[in-house]
Order: C-alpha cells, then structure tokens, then sequence
C-alpha cells in the first residue's frame, strides 16, 4: 500500500502492530513515547539490542508505545527469528515499526506478518534503487510478458553472464530486475487498481526470496510468474 505524507504514519502505526514503511530510515517520526534501534550488521550486537527491545514489550502497557527498527534490511536472520514471536504477539499498545529503503530484504515470516507500505512521492516512489537502463529495460519486459516470452526471458536471464569488470554478480543483476519489477507492479497497481499486478508482485517476491536463497533462477521465475 501506499502513503502520499509522512505525516500519514502516526495514524497508520496506531491502526496495526507491526508494519514495515520503505523509507528513509532516519526519518523523524511524531511517536511518543519512542523507543529507536539503528542496525549495523554485527549479527552479535543486533540479538542484544533486540532482545532488550523485546524485554520492554514484556511490562504491562496502558499506553502506546512505539519500537522503531531503522535500517532493518541489516537484521540478520537470527536477529529475526529472536524478533519473530514478538511480531506475533506483540501485546497491548506496543507496535512495532521497521523502517527501510529495501523492504525485500525483509525476511518473508516478518514481511508476512506485517502491513507494509511504500512512501510515494510525485510521479515516483522512494523504493526503487537507481538502476542501469538494461535493468529497467528488464524489469518493464518481465512486467507485461506473456507466459510464452516470460519462459524466453526467464530462459536469458538464467543464462546472462555479466562482464568481468562489474562488481555486481550475476544473482545480484538478477534480484536488482525483480526488485525493480516489483516497483513498477506497484506503480502500476496504483494507477490502475488492477489486482492482476498484486498477483504479479506476490510471484515476484517469492521469486526473489527463492533466488536469494541460490535457488535456480529460471524455475524459480517461471513457476512464480506463469
């Protein structure tokens, strides 16, 4: 879903208690009282921080309180499964917010339980990465295919080799199409309200949570996309 103001968020947070805002993660927010968790990727340090995040959820709340993960394509998967039974039972007036710029970074248990939505801007939206004209080139053909060209398309991609003088790897290139797709579904969506592009962008995400475990990528955007 999609948010056209900042100032949305309060209203938003309050409504649910776990959601994902693909933003900048530094953002000031108008939550009180507010409790803040910046991430680094120092896996050891980021299970202390959230469990004594958790430990404040476990005191009996008669007000909202609001925890704030910044940064949270950094949690590592330990980091989440500490986190996750907490995203499940959260308790009374606690809510929960991860803010991010790579929500697809997200493990699918947090993302699954979570209301996730994207900060659209005029005529853009904060999510999609800057990325080469071949990659939105891509992305668009992935977008509106047919099964038959999907298949060809898929059938390339798996078989594209990147040049030796990027530093970008082949499942990376690949993930940056999907990531890319995924943000011009909802783009679309937006526009049109064609639940068709939901469906897309649901096959595309577990394509690219699949392929980022090394799974075979061109079964792997076949069996979602067709």
């Amino acid at each position: 879903m999609y948010i056209d103001s900042l100032d949305k968020i309060p209203q938003i947070v309050l409504a649910f208690s776990t959601t994902i805002f693909a933003v900048d993660p530094d953002i000031n927010l108008d939550l009180k009282p507010l409790i803040s968790l910046s991430l680094d990727i120092d896996t050891v340090s980021q299970i202390e921080d959230i469990r004594e995040l958790i430990q404040l959820t476990k005191n009996k709340q008669t007000k909202e309180l609001f925890l704030v993960i910044r940064h949270a394509e950094l949690l590592s998967e330990k980091s989440s499964n500490v986190l996750l039974k907490t995203i499940e039972e959260p308790g009374n007036h606690i809510h929960i917010l991860f803010l991010t710029k790579k929500p697809l970074q997200l493990l699918q248990t947090i993302r699954s339980r979570s209301m996730l939505f994207y900060y659209r801007i005029p005529n853009t939206l904060t999510a999609p990465p800057r990325v080469s004209t071949e990659i939105l080139d891509y992305a668009k053909k992935l977008l509106v295919s047919d099964k038959y060209t999907l298949i060809q398309l898929a059938e390339d991609l798996s078989k594209k080799k990147l040049k030796k003088s990027t530093t970008e790897s082949d499942k990376t290139f690949i993930l940056n199409i999907i990531e890319t797709t995924i943000e011009l579904a909802y783009k679309s969506y937006y526009k049109t309200n064609n639940k068709l592009f939901l469906k897309k962008i649901i096959g595309l995400d577990q394509a690219y949570q699949n392929i980022s475990k090394n799974g075979n990528k061109k079964l792997q955007l076949i069996a979602n996309l067709i």
